[in-house]
């Protein structure tokens, strides 16, 4: 059996619902968390936005050998050259597997994958320097080396306006608060890789091993409780103020991508597409790519200034009776609707399809 076997099935299981409309490379674009229209528009589409950045760091190869075992395996088989299918016996592995091994419910790649590093490694500086502050020790090494994270840990300490004792005090029951209700992840997953006084925190590959995890499973995991925090911490400031503060800074109102923000800002001050795309100095399509984006992520806006009632109807009866979310597909059965404008009316019905 390969080393990592669950990132396997969670390839496996984006290619069960991509079921061969994009090519493989799509699932590495979308677990390195790719910040490309198409990529971002496919985790929604497909229902995959859990898994948007969750394996920033793997590799072409690396999936290639995952899709080579896969195949193996005889859990696909292959479309084309770039794009597979899986297998009545993959499917009934993948039901088999996470019914034993369930997807954590509380990862949420897409909605926390700007937080997520940064929130663990500020967490993790905080808590081994106010622990080595409270035992009065001044004589460690900082695990992170990051300059601006030490000059961000002076700042917080100093707007807590706590003693040493007073903070480590409430940090440590903001923690336990905030874990002590998480449900089917054990909290010692994340607990045991953090440094303190006489403490030393694991490595992900060491703390894998001591819950006798594949590492990919660990991972997961890992993640998933920064996720549940980061929903809980953020939903209920006044309970956890200093670990709501922690991400105060970087918080958005809006899940976009920075340039699809600017975008959106102009659209509110009332420029219209043509104007934002030469105050940008941007290509028209890429606005439009923006649009796409926006739609996605922001319930209340209206895409009927840009396809009318009309062609949205046409559109969403011919997304009802194809089975693909290929465009040209959807194309054929409306031939006066252009892509942006599928790409529209797609986005705002796409997840609820």
């Amino acid at each position: 059996m390969m080393k990592n076997f669950y990132l396997s099935m969670i390839v496996l299981f984006c290619l069960h619902k991509i079921n061969g409309e994009r090519t493989i490379y799509s699932i590495l674009h979308l677990l390195n968390g790719k910040k490309s229209s198409q990529t971002i528009q496919d985790a929604h589409f497909f229902r995959l936005t859990s898994f948007f950045s969750i394996y920033p760091s793997i590799k072409r190869v690396e999936l290639e050998r995952i899709i080579d075992f896969l195949q193996k395996q005889r859990f696909i088989s292959k479309n084309t050259e770039q794009s597979y299918c899986v297998t009545s016996f993959g499917i009934k592995q993948l039901e088999e597997y996470f019914k034993q091994n369930p997807i954590p419910v509380y990862l949420n790649g897409w909605k926390y994958h700007n937080l997520t590093e940064l929130f663990w490694e500020r967490l993790s500086l905080a808590v081994q320097v106010i622990s080595q502050l409270k035992n009065r020790n001044s004589k460690y090494l900082p695990i992170q080396k990051n300059k601006e994270l030490h000059h961000w840990l002076k700042e917080y300490l100093f707007k807590s306006k706590l003693s040493k004792d007073e903070i480590a005090e409430k940090l440590y029951d903001e923690l336990v608060a905030c874990l002590e209700t998480i449900d089917g992840i054990d909290p010692s997953i994340l607990v045991r890789r953090l440094t303190g006084f006489s403490l030393i925190g694991l490595t992900e590959n060491q703390a894998a091993d001591l819950f006798d995890l594949d590492e990919g499973a660990y991972h997961i995991q890992f993640l998933s409780i920064l996720h549940y925090m980061l929903e809980k911490v953020g939903t209920k400031q006044s309970d956890f103020p200093l670990l709501s503060f922690m991400i105060e800074d970087k918080k958005r109102n809006v899940p976009l991508t920075e340039s699809s923000n600017r975008t959106f800002n102009l659209l509110q001050t009332g420029y219209n597409l043509d104007q934002i795309a030469h105050m940008r100095n941007l290509k028209k399509n890429t606005i439009e790519d923006h649009l796409v984006e926006i739609a996605l992520n922001i319930p209340d806006f209206d895409v009927t200034p840009f396809v009318d009632i009309e062609k949205q109807k046409k559109i969403i009866a011919a997304i009802n009776s194809v089975s693909s979310k290929q465009l040209k597909h959807i194309r054929v059965l409306v031939p006066d609707a252009d892509y942006f404008e599928i790409r529209l009316v797609l986005a705002k019905g796409g997840e609820r399809k």
